[in-house]
């Protein structure tokens, strides 16, 4: 399922927010993942004089399905290597996109990733840690011409 709403300011048709909700189930006996679910809002021209620029906000959640994590259980206690039980991802992002001028944007970008991979372990931990949350920063530039 997805959906999509949209506002505009009054007076500026370009301006206003857009949303966006996404939610998707499988079946947790033969898939990795059982559920998803993302969100966000994108606003234009939020700030004074930057009426082409859009700053945006989004969360996304993945889950591990429960088949999966019974593996992860059944693997622990006949191995008796120890380490984590995968269970879900999330991400936040924040990104700004600026129209620099006719044809060029520039678009920062920053995630935080909750348990990459949904809680994998470390390969360099010996003990069978987790991967630890990992924040990424992006650059995103487009040049039209």
């Amino acid at each position: 399922m997805r959906r999509q709403g949209h506002h505009r300011e009054p007076g500026d048709s370009n301006d206003g927010a857009s949303v966006f909700l996404r939610l998707s189930g499988s079946p947790t006996d033969r898939n990795l993942l059982d559920f998803y679910l993302d969100a966000g809002i994108a606003y234009k021209g939020l700030l004074p004089g930057r009426s082409d620029d859009t700053v945006g906000i989004a969360y996304a959640l993945s889950r591990i399905s429960r088949a999966a994590r019974g593996f992860d259980t059944d693997s622990i206690f006949l191995t008796g290597v120890a380490g984590p039980r995968r269970s879900s991802e999330a991400v936040i992002e924040a990104t700004y996109q600026a129209v620099i001028g006719p044809g060029i944007t520039v678009q920062p970008n920053f995630q935080y990733v909750f348990r990459p991979s949904g809680g994998i372990p470390n390969p360099r931990d010996p003990e069978g840690g987790r991967i630890k949350n990992a924040a990424v920063f992006g650059l995103r530039a487009i040049i039209r011409y």
